[in-house]
């Protein structure tokens, strides 16, 4: 399936992977409609897609007028987690828009007559958290928060819905993603490497990788047209995984600044979190509290082998590559 010419409908378009991913396929020559909130704000930023409207993302929605016409869907529209453990949507709010939504999707896809493949964007988190053996696709999905259990259950629509019907689909499992415009918790280790303080996180011993927004979009193209891939679920991630001291010190070198770290006894990080508690409580952020310290300390290594395997997919940069373009499009105060 060659995408020069190709009419694709990109779910979330005006969000962070979906404006990299409308920038990819309009330079290769597909004709592009994307779904947002506010398509007149959007028309005017961005002429040469064919925006359109479909309310909220849910069991009720009409994608009848967003298909028509359209061979491949890329469904980037989701609900996601929030960095801040006090301001989660329920689990509820998750599964109506990414578990009932995608399947509404989907049953419209089978009813369109007009689309061949439709490509989900799932998550990482449908699996797993994190883990300390390597993460492939042979891994039984055991997902333990409510935006990775509505994420599964979108992926087991698709599947459900589409098997059996002329409809092609695939599943990418996308580990953290950064790049510019959305830096992420990225942006919140260089605000503490900026601030000179030395860090007390130089004894943490762990592994994680992550994708760079432009590595998964390429990505994403790869299986919109490659051929073989359909009714097959893939995981996406940079070659390099990294523990949180080589992070911290990739991302200080990728800014221009000086990194300090030293090591602190576990129990001394565990009171500096409870501080961090205490602290958002009252509407503070100190910068290190138990749901950042987990996330810093625990390991969740993915392979990208399957993907490569069935693909020509290669990321195009690496992780040290994707974050000096990611600080460099970033004004210092915003990162």
């Amino acid at each position: 399936m060659d995408l020069n010419g190709t009419s694709l409908l990109i779910t979330g378009a005006s969000g962070f992977i979906g404006r990299h991913m409308v920038a990819l396929l309009l330079a290769h020559g597909a004709r592009v409609r994307g779904t947002s909130r506010n398509v007149l704000a959007e028309t005017q930023r961005n002429s040469l897609v064919d925006w359109v409207s479909v309310g909220e993302i849910g069991p009720e929605t009409d994608w009848t007028e967003a298909l028509r016409g359209v061979e491949v869907v890329i469904h980037l529209a989701a609900l996601a987690h929030q960095t801040d453990p006090r301001h989660q949507p329920d689990e509820t709010a998750f599964m109506a828009v990414n578990a009932y939504g995608t399947r509404r999707l989907a049953e419209a896809v089978a009813r369109s007559g007009s689309v061949r493949r439709l490509i989900f964007v799932s998550s990482i988190g449908a699996v797993t958290e994190s883990c300390t053996a390597l993460v492939d696709e042979t891994v039984t999905p055991s997902p333990t928060s409510p935006y990775g259990r509505s994420k599964l259950a979108g992926e087991r629509a698709v599947k459900d819905v589409l098997t059996g019907l002329p409809v092609e689909w695939c599943v990418l499992r996308p580990v953290l993603v950064y790049g510019p415009g959305n830096p992420g918790n990225m942006a919140r280790l260089l605000r503490l490497v900026r601030t000179g303080m030395p860090l007390p996180l130089g004894g943490i011993q762990n592994q994680r990788s992550f994708v760079y927004v432009r590595n998964l979009v390429d990505a994403i193209e790869c299986v919109a047209y490659q051929p073989g891939i359909s009714k097959r679920v893939f995981h996406v991630a940079d070659d390099q995984a990294v523990s949180t001291p080589e992070l911290i010190r990739i991302i200080g070198g990728a800014a221009g600044c000086t990194v300090r770290l030293w090591s602190a006894p576990p129990v001394m990080l565990r009171a500096v979190a409870r501080l961090g508690d205490a602290g958002s409580g009252l509407g503070l952020r100190l910068g290190l509290d138990s749901y950042s310290l987990q996330r810093l300390e625990s390991s969740l290594t993915v392979s990208n082998q399957l993907l490569k395997n069935a693909t020509k997919w290669q990321p195009r940069a690496s992780l040290a590559e994707g974050l000096r373009s990611t600080f460099c499009a970033e004004p210092s105060r915003a990162a």
